[in-house]
């Protein structure tokens, strides 16, 4: 059922539009296959054209995306990258647009697509290791350890020798180290952006179509106060000699970081719009504020503070 009446059960329309968004779907995926580094911006948005044709035309054309891409993904780049496509792209472009059909807030919908991402991801990989005999855990510290390695070979072709050489090493073990604990927070921090970014997509949609979302405003988001008594235990958790407590403690202290940066970014978003800034030096200071660490900081700290002291509330000056 999608949120626009159709004439008929399968339009011209729709099934143009199915065969457009597989294309698309799959020229975005094959672009992160090909230039991982790069790429894994348009890998994120690829579930997008599922997502669209299915708040416009319907499900079955969200089918016909998903799966023509998955197939055209197999038939060029393999099995396993189809798997890939299908694992990234299926819950975000087909479960996402449903529970927004059912006026699920734009929150609670990425929540859930999150969930089910990572539901999905962990059934499989049980899958995996039952069928394959082979210890994941292992498997992924080994990938870590390879990566790391390669990248310290090439700053020693590069010309990078002595001491200078030794202290990449090092630096590369120790960011191997925090990668092999770190990477479930990762993994699920990957696929809140990706439902973030479709879900902001989708919205513009909205607005473009006149369909009837209940995303809400992103300037209006706030987490439930009590989220910080999550942070303040797993900060104290951090604080005892076992690995086995320390390590879920400092995934959980990532990702409430991650909201409470989320939350920062909505209140710096409302402070931006109250000033006479241009378009192109807001886009600028966006950029700024997601890729530089400490401004990054800085924003979960704002929103973390929040809590008290409220910075999207005008403050009236009173006439003494």
């Amino acid at each position: 059922m999608s949120l626009i009446p159709q004439a008929g059960p399968a339009t011209v329309s729709s099934v143009k539009s199915a065969l457009i968004g597989m294309i698309g779907s799959f020229i975005l995926f094959a672009a992160y296959l090909a230039v991982p580094p790069i790429g894994i911006f348009s890998g994120i948005l690829a579930p997008f054209p599922a997502a669209f044709n299915r708040l416009i035309h319907g499900r079955m054309p969200a089918f016909i995306v998903t799966l023509g891409a998955t197939a055209l993904t197999t038939a060029l780049f393999g099995l396993f990258a189809g798997c890939i496509y299908l694992g990234m792209c299926a819950v975000t472009g087909i479960f996402m647009p449903e529970l927004l059909a059912r006026r699920y807030s734009g929150s609670r919908t990425i929540y859930w697509t999150t969930a089910a991402n990572l539901a999905v991801l962990f059934s499989g990989v049980l899958l995996y290791s039952a069928s394959s005999g082979i210890n994941l855990q292992q498997l992924i510290s080994a990938e870590i350890t390879s990566s790391m390695n390669q990248a310290a070979a090439i700053y020693e072709k590069s010309g990078v020798k002595g001491e200078e050489l030794d202290l990449v090493k090092q630096t590369m073990k120790t960011v191997s180290d925090l990668l092999v604990r770190l990477y479930p927070a990762l993994i699920t921090i990957i696929f809140a952006i990706m439902a973030g970014c479709n879900l902001a997509l989708l919205k513009k949609a909205a607005t473009v179509f006149q369909l009837n979302l209940n995303v809400g405003e992103f300037i209006t988001f706030r987490n439930p106060d009590l989220l910080v008594w999550v942070l303040i235990s797993s900060g104290f958790s951090m604080l005892l000699p076992s690995p086995l407590v320390t390590t879920p403690a400092l995934n959980i202290l990532l990702l409430v970081a991650l909201m409470y940066f989320v939350q920062g970014m909505a209140i710096v978003s409302v402070l931006i719009s109250r000033q006479s800034i241009s378009g192109v030096l807001r886009i600028v200071l966006y950029i700024m504020l997601l890729v530089q660490p400490y401004l990054a900081v800085l924003v979960a700290g704002i929103g973390l503070c929040d809590l008290w002291l409220d910075f999207r509330t005008p403050k009236t000056q009173e006439n003494l």
